[in-house]
């Protein structure tokens, strides 16, 4: 049988490399893409916050109206 297809992996010192880098690698790629998405997106933090949080409508509550008396008499 041919060796052609062997494994490429041959030591443990380059088994402890290949998890290391398979593991780091990916985790430093994603965290340098926040960073690049997040750059853009830096203002001020307390005019964002109450941006953020501000009501989409507000509540007036008022007391009704006394009957009129010609609602009274009926």
């Amino acid at each position: 049988m041919s060796e052609a297809h062997g494994s490429l992996i041959k030591s443990p010192k380059q088994l402890i490399i290949m998890v290391f880098l398979s593991f780091f690698v990916p985790l430093i790629i994603i965290l340098l893409l926040m960073v690049f998405v997040n750059n853009g997106k830096r203002t001020d933090a307390e005019a964002s916050a109450e941006q953020l949080i501000k009501p989409v409508a507000q509540l007036n509550v008022q007391e009704a109206p006394a009957p009129s008396d010609a609602q009274a008499a009926k």
